[in-house]
C-alpha cells in the first residue's frame, strides 16, 4: 500500500541537476582558459615591450610572472565549481595548461625544451595548485 500522501508524477529537476559536467571537462576548460589568458597577456606584454623599448633581460621574468598569474586563474576556475580537492584539480589543470603551452610554444618557436620551459611548467602547476586551494577555501556570502 502506497499511503495517503503518495503523489505520483514527475519530479522536477533543478537546473544544477541538468547541467552536470564531469570534472575532466572542468579541468580541460580551466587549462584552456589559463592558456588563453597566458598567451593574451604575453601578446599585450610583447606589444608594450615593442613600443617602449624594454630590454631583453625582462622577457623571461615577465613570462614567468604571467605564467604564474594564468596558473592561479586556471586553478581557481577549475576547482571553484567542484568545491572539493582543490589541490588535486588545480594541479591537473596546471599540468594541462603546461602541456597546452608547451605544444603551442614548440610549434611556434620550433625549439626544444629548455630550462625556461621546464621552470614555466613548474611555476604554472604550483600556481594552479594555490589557485585551486584558494577557490575551495573561499566562503560565499549567504543571501537571506
Amino acid at each position: 500500500m502506497r499511503g495517503v500522501f503518495y503523489v505520483s508524477g514527475k519530479v522536477k529537476k533543478t537546473r544544477r541537476d541538468e547541467k552536470k559536467v564531469s570534472p575532466a571537462a572542468k579541468i580541460l576548460i580551466g587549462a584552456v582558459l589559463g592558456s588563453v589568458i597566458y598567451f593574451a597577456a604575453v601578446a599585450v606584454f610583447a606589444a608594450f615591450a615593442l613600443k617602449s623599448g624594454v630590454g631583453f633581460s625582462s622577457y623571461m621574468p615577465a613570462g614567468l610572472a604571467l605564467g604564474a598569474l594564468s596558473g592561479l586563474v586556471s586553478g581557481f576556475f577549475t576547482a571553484r565549481p567542484i568545491k572539493q580537492n582543490g589541490a588535486l584539480y588545480g594541479a591537473l589543470s596546471g599540468l594541462g595548461q603546461s602541456l597546452i603551452n608547451s605544444i603551442v610554444l614548440f610549434s611556434v618557436n620550433k625549439a626544444s625544451a629548455g630550462t625556461g620551459m621546464l621552470i614555466l611548467a613548474v611555476i604554472v602547476t604550483v600556481a594552479s595548485v594555490i589557485g585551486g586551494i584558494a577557490a575551495v577555501n573561499i566562503k560565499r556570502k549567504k543571501k537571506y
